[in-house]
């Protein structure tokens, strides 16, 4: 009687498996460099827009450096388009408390339901 070894089969498969769980936190890491805040737990959330805070207070949507109007503007432009949207802001561990609180009411004033701080898991 013959079979077919699976063996070589599940060795590969579990390489790739490998292979997409370490490349995929470098798929949806940002280009801008901040040094986020630890935390031990994250609220696992359809990251859909991205908003970062640098060290000086400067905010950048998608990589490009925007004044709080212009981010206004263009979220509730966002909005209107997709209700349900998520916005994750990642602001670096020494910017100002003020810098984030500011983003966050324009988060509320451009109707965003799902706003979230981002952090650096521990490992």
């Amino acid at each position: 009687m013959s079979e077919i070894n699976i063996t070589p089969f599940t060795d590969v498969v579990l390489v790739l498996l490998i292979i997409f769980m370490i490349a995929t936190p470098f798929i949806y890491q940002s280009s801008m460099k901040v040094n986020l805040p630890r935390g031990s737990t994250s609220d696992e959330m359809n990251k859909d827009i991205i908003i970062t805070i640098n060290a000086q207070g400067d905010v950048y949507l998608d990589d490009t450096k925007l004044d709080l109007d212009t981010l206004r503007n263009r979220l509730a432009l966002m909005v209107r388009n997709e209700p349900d949207i998520s916005v994750i802001v990642n602001g670096d561990k020494n910017v100002r408390y003020d810098s984030v609180m500011q983003v966050m009411d324009v988060l509320k004033q451009s109707g965003v339901r799902h706003p979230g701080l981002g952090i650096e898991l521990r490992r």
